[in-house]
């Protein structure tokens, strides 16, 4: 299946659990790669390998912790053996606990960390030791939290901040080789994990929420060819919230 990413790329997929994991490895798939889907659990790996051979692309599944930094390695060193190269990368892993910075405990400001920063640098790390120069492409799934404050989301926020200075630096560091990194912030997404937030669609200038098929286009045209130029950016996907004024809206 021939495509922006080209019919002989490989590219990893890095949580893809439903919606926006899932999305993401339908719609780099669409783009002509192969896509090898990580994921913790087993059946949500291989149901988004499932749902990339229903769209018409191919796609095979691998349990996978990416906080575990050996497992990560040892994965990623048997898809670059098993197909020749790495030339994709796109982690969607992240999560996020809800309580005030000052009332936030060491454990949920660690966690939050682990999730949204160390490991998105732990997979970067690795996946660069097997990644095709002049060809390669990282896509990290940030946040606007990660651009804009939000009450209850100091340490999600902090994280996100912190994987967009990451990603920036990677991009920098890396641009020798012809690798590029960039990163995709969603605003608020209709997900399963927040169902019931409806309402936030009135306060959005498009009138509705997000979808993970918009996220998913996002992060598949920044691994394209398409965006060859692109690097060390960060794709804002808002529905436009972040854009208008606070105090004066007329």
């Amino acid at each position: 299946m021939p495509g922006a990413l080209g019919a002989q790329r490989t590219a990893v997929v890095v949580g893809t659990g439903p919606d926006i994991g899932r999305a993401c490895a339908v719609a780099v798939a669409a783009d002509g790669a192969h896509v090898v889907c990580f994921d913790r659990d087993e059946s949500a790996a291989e149901a988004s390998a499932e749902a990339v051979a229903a769209a018409g692309g191919t796609a095979t599944s691998a349990v996978v912790d990416v906080t575990d930094r050996a497992a990560v390695r040892e994965a990623l060193t048997k898809v670059a053996s098993e197909h020749g190269h790495v030339d994709v990368l796109v982690n969607v892993v992240g999560g996020s606990d809800w309580s005030l910075a000052a009332e936030t405990s060491d454990e949920e400001w660690d966690r939050s960390f682990v999730l949204n920063l160390r490991q998105q640098w732990v997979v970067a790390q690795e996946a660069l030791k097997v990644m095709t120069a002049e060809r390669g492409a990282i896509v990290a799934i940030a946040s606007v939290s990660g651009l804009t404050a939000s009450t209850r989301h100091g340490a999600y926020g902090a994280a996100k901040a912190g994987l967009i200075s990451l990603v920036r630096t990677l991009a920098i560091e890396n641009a020798g080789r012809g690798i590029r990194v960039n990163a995709v912030a969603p605003g608020t997404i209709a997900t399963a994990a927040r169902e019931g937030d409806d309402h936030l669609a009135a306060r959005i200038p498009l009138g509705r929420r997000g979808r993970s098929a918009d996220i998913a286009a996002a992060a598949a045209f920044l691994a394209s060819d398409k965006a060859d130029y692109i690097t060390g950016q960060v794709l804002v996907v808002d529905g436009g919230v972040g854009v208008r004024h606070s105090l004066i809206d007329l």
